[in-house]
């Protein structure tokens, strides 16, 4: 009797267990279905990108084309050029009418006054002024197309950086994702084993965390990649919240085929900000000139052409023959020059011109610690290319391939119960830590090239 209550119990237990078995099952079975429409969703999504995605020369382009504060500099360099066009012209000239000791008892100023006088003046700066001061002008023309080419300069590697970034968070999207399918045939792959009370609920459980462990992880960078679109949007001009903005699914790592001091020398001579510093000099040179020709005088010439209709205006001394008053006329002529080397007049120019010479004091030692900080960057995006680029064939030959089959190996040991599912997610964590490394590191290689780019202030492909 006792045996058959036994009997009955175990009966019981192993139904229940069954019964068990069978709900994990199908809640795994509807876990695997819907992960599997997650990661075909994906798949469509990153087919998607891969059709409308533009390659980073192309947005470059964009941006060149549509960015507000180059078209800005852009508006600033042609304005300077029409600067320099108005003050290369002669003053405004003068002219005055003038009617003179009119009776206040009388409204015809034509007739009853003393005198009409029309006159007309022109000043005539001598000595070459308006050319030296149209060529400061020029000169600072030179300094805007600088200020452009830097934003330019400046604007090609945000843009280039920005691409870069956001193709790399695409890329741990993609590794998350399918680390979550991997985690996933796992659990597929280990449900007969618990089943048959080879493995406990825990494992099941841990392998199911795991996944919204990294389910968590995509949220975040899905945030991240949508404040990066917002960013790109504003660099190319496009409305902040355009989406249509994918990059390339892969790219060809690009080489650098100048060495170090190849590059430092492209880097003297064609940077914007270092060619700004020495425009900014020629300016300065160019003012003393104009300034010391200020010490040249100015001509003033003036011509009067005067009516009388009262006649010559009598004195003591007139000739009383002159009693019957008629209509004359007469003219004058004035020539003027001012005076600027006078001694209490031409410190102001001696002053100036001291002030410019030590203005391109300052210039020549801010120019030459500029090009030092320049070259100093340039040395540590070298590094920082070279870097990269070593790092990212060594995961790709090497690391990856050797974590992959470690990890797999792992998986068909805890199939076969050596080893424990905390020994499989950690081998996974790895191979996921390794792959994206191996992304960042190909990632970094192109940005380090964008800031190399906007140290000498050309493309790769130009040198």
């Amino acid at each position: 009797m006792l045996s058959e209550t036994k009997f009955r119990i175990a009966g019981k237990n192993l139904e229940l267990r069954s019964q068990n078995g069978e709900l994990e099952m199908r809640k795994s079975f509807r876990n695997s279905v819907f992960f599997s429409a997650i990661f075909a969703v994906t798949l469509f999504f990153f087919a998607l990108n891969k059709i409308n995605a533009q390659s980073v020369d192309s947005l470059v382009a964009e941006a060149v084309k549509n960015n507000p504060q180059l078209k800005s500099l852009q508006y600033k360099i042609t304005a300077s050029e029409r600067r320099a066009e108005s003050i290369n012209t002669l003053p405004a000239p003068n002219l005055s009418v003038e009617f003179s000791q009119v009776p206040t008892n009388s409204i015809d100023v034509l007739n009853q006054s003393n005198s009409n006088n029309i006159a007309f003046s022109q000043m005539f700066p001598l000595g070459g002024k308006l050319n030296a001061m149209a060529e400061v002008e020029r000169k600072n023309t030179l300094v805007e197309g600088n200020n452009y080419e830097s934003y330019k300069v400046n604007l090609t590697a945000a843009v280039k950086m920005s691409y870069y970034t956001l193709w790399l968070i695409d890329k741990k999207i993609e590794v998350q994702n399918k680390n979550i399918i991997l985690i996933n045939d796992v659990i597929k792959s280990v449900e007969s084993s618990y089943y048959t009370n080879k493995i406990n609920q825990a494992d099941l459980l841990t392998l199911q965390s795991e996944i919204s462990s990294n389910e968590t992880q995509l949220l975040i960078l899905e945030k991240q990649k949508e404040a990066e679109i917002y960013k790109l949007n504003k660099l190319l001009g496009r409305n902040l919240d355009s989406k249509g903005v994918f990059a390339v699914s892969d790219f060809s790592v690009e080489t650098l085929n100048s060495g170090q001091s190849k590059l430092e020398e492209v880097l003297g001579y064609s940077n914007p900000n270092l060619k700004k510093m020495g425009n900014m000099i020629e300016m300065n040179k160019a003012m003393i000139d104009a300034n010391n020709r200020e010490l040249i005088p100015d001509l003033m010439v003036q011509g009067m052409f005067m009516r009388m209709p009262q006649g010559m205006i009598l004195t003591s001394k007139s000739d009383l023959s002159m009693l019957n008053p008629k209509t004359e006329t007469m003219y004058s002529l004035m020539f003027s020059i001012n005076l600027p080397f006078a001694p209490w007049s031409i410190n102001k120019y001696k002053a100036k011109e001291q002030e410019l010479y030590a203005g391109i004091s300052s210039i020549e030692y801010e120019k030459n610690d500029m090009q030092r900080e320049m070259t100093s960057q340039l040395k540590a995006a070298l590094v920082k290319y070279n870097t990269a680029l070593d790092l990212t064939k060594l995961y790709n030959e090497k690391v990856i391939p050797l974590y992959t089959k470690a990890a797999e190996s792992q998986v068909s040991a805890y199939q076969n119960n050596r080893t424990g599912v905390t020994t499989v997610i950690d081998s996974y964590r790895m191979l996921l830590m390794q792959q994206m490394n191996y992304y960042m590191s190909k990632a970094d290689t192109q940005m380090s090239l964008a800031e190399i780019e906007m140290m000498v202030g050309t493309t790769i492909k130009k040198f």
